[in-house]
């Protein structure tokens, strides 16, 4: 089982270098002060990690793109711990993962 760290690394490495963050029910882009609404963006990729030793260390890292081009990254936990304003965020966000073999820029 990969570790949450090696699931960023991966969205890292496929170009997802910005970190987004709920501000106001909008997403934001802590680099770029871009700010989005959910439903204008794509979740790509979705990556799901559970403790080994804790079943409640449960997470999940959203890979995320943006119109304009900006890719990033949105970190929740889910089930009990998750974040309301995350999760309510990324629920309005629209999914088309990406095929991990896929060739992305």
């Amino acid at each position: 089982m990969n570790t949450l760290v090696e699931h960023i690394q991966r969205l890292r490495d496929k170009q997802y270098i910005h970190d987004f963050v709920i501000e106001k029910e909008m997403v934001c882009s802590k680099e770029t002060n871009e700010i989005f609404e959910p439903e204008n963006l794509i979740i790509e990729r979705t990556y799901r990690y559970e403790g080994d030793s804790n079943p409640d260390d449960m997470t999940v890292a959203y890979g995320i793109a943006a119109p304009s081009g900006t890719k990033g990254v949105i970190i929740d936990a889910y089930g009990t711990y998750a974040n309301p304003k995350i999760s309510e965020a990324v629920r309005k966000i629209p999914v088309r993962e990406v095929d991990e073999n896929q060739v992305t820029s």
